[in-house]
């Protein structure tokens, strides 16, 4: 029985990868929509989507720690996870860090799967839908997801989450559908988060199969297949060394 290649991602963030909705009464998280994409994507893969979202969590104070944890040394890269996708910076901006601090932070997060050899896909920030004062809140989110969006590294991947789901420019059917409140989503919006960054991955992921296909195996039809003959590794202008050609015919 063939061994299915595996796939693991962790999605790792606040309260938006935790799925929090309802003020807390229900936790749906995007993880799940994101699984049900990558498994139609590639059926022939074992796919599991981890997540660890922590609602209040900051970039800043928090998440620097607890991804720490879930890197441990001492386990081998091929034991943890192939991908994570980091959503964070929206509490960060409630308590008016500044965009350079959060990205800075960011950039110690992504860098602990980074050397762990997973892949790491970044999540800019959504909007916050609160008119009040929404003009310098907007430059500083636009801002941050700027930096986060220009950053380059090796096995650094962006997708641009805030302009895929945006707030103000939904119309009133599809905010009131996807937006729980003016931050938080409804399970229907998680699910949207799921979907739109589960197309982004399978993008990513079938590149990679295009660039690097699996390897084939040739199929054996006899029990020797395998063997090396001395007549292969000879001089091929030596009868005796070389190779003999016969007619299907003179077998008869």
């Amino acid at each position: 029985m063939a061994i299915r290649p595996k796939l693991r991602v962790l999605c790792f963030g606040d309260s938006l990868t935790a799925g929090y909705a309802s003020m807390g009464m229900v936790y749906h998280p995007y993880k799940d929509k994101l699984q049900q994409m990558l498994e139609m994507a590639f059926p022939d893969m074992d796919i599991a989507t981890i997540d660890d979202g922590q609602p209040g969590d900051t970039v800043k104070f928090g998440f620097l720690p607890r991804i720490q944890r879930l890197f441990p040394r001492g386990r081998k890269s091929e034991e943890l996870y192939d991908w994570t996708i980091v959503l964070g910076g929206t509490n960060d901006l409630a308590y008016n860090l500044k965009p350079e601090d959060i990205f800075d932070k960011l950039k110690e997060i992504w860098d602990v799967p980074l050397r762990r050899k997973s892949k790491v896909l970044a999540l800019t920030v959504p909007e916050v839908g609160v008119e009040e004062g929404r003009e310098r809140r907007d430059a500083r989110r636009t801002r941050l997801n700027e930096l986060i969006m220009a950053y380059k590294r090796e096995g650094y991947h962006t997708f641009d989450l805030a302009a895929a789901i945006p707030y103000f420019s939904m119309s009133p059917d599809d905010r009131k559908k996807h937006w729980d409140d003016a931050i938080h989503f409804t399970p229907a919006g998680y699910d949207l988060i799921g979907k739109v960054v589960g197309m982004a991955l399978v993008k990513v992921l079938e590149k990679e199969r295009a660039r690097n296909p699996p390897p084939t195996r040739k199929r054996r039809l006899f029990r020797d297949d395998d063997k090396v003959f001395e007549e292969e590794v000879g001089d091929p202008s030596s009868l005796e060394g070389g190779y003999v050609v016969v007619r299907l015919k003179d077998l008869d």
